[in-house]
């Protein structure tokens, strides 16, 4: 419409039966719109409610591996790994080391790759040693471009 003054403008919301909405402020002179804008609001609320209702909160799920874990127990532990992967949740692996079994991290760490590889998955973090613990985690596996 134009630069018009804010009287006629307010006049000619009020005939329409809507209301005058400044947009932007620090133009000059300042833009308005005409528009209902409790209809607007109640638009932004409805967009905003139906994205919080599509958007999937992802949960943490976690594994606890042992030290001598046999191999049908890693199988299956990968097994659940892959399905809570799946499900689009979070992974995190962990093991806990007791007593001599924290000198023998080297071995500790060949069980991650072990559990890695059966469940078809890599490591986001890579297995870091925090006091007695070990923990990791889980991402989908990259594949290597090949050409």
């Amino acid at each position: 419409m134009g630069a018009i003054p804010t009287k006629e403008a307010l006049n000619l919301a009020y005939e329409k039966g809507l209301d005058l909405v400044e947009i932007n402020p620090t133009n000059r002179p300042p833009i308005c719109k005409i528009m209902d804008f409790g209809r607007y609001k109640y638009d932004l609320a409805k967009k905003e409610k139906e994205a919080r209702a599509k958007h999937k909160e992802t949960i943490l799920k976690e594994i606890r591996l042992t030290f001598k874990i046999g191999d049908h127990d890693i199988e299956y532990k990968a097994k659940q790994a892959r399905d809570f992967f799946d499900d689009g949740n979070q992974i995190k692996v962990s093991m806990r080391l007791r007593g001599r079994e924290n000198a023998l991290v080297p071995i500790a760490l060949e069980v991650f790759k072990k559990f890695a590889t059966r469940a078809d998955l890599s490591y986001e973090r890579p297995p870091v040693k925090a006091g007695n613990q070990i923990v990791a985690m889980m991402t989908e596996k990259k594949e290597e471009k090949s050409e």
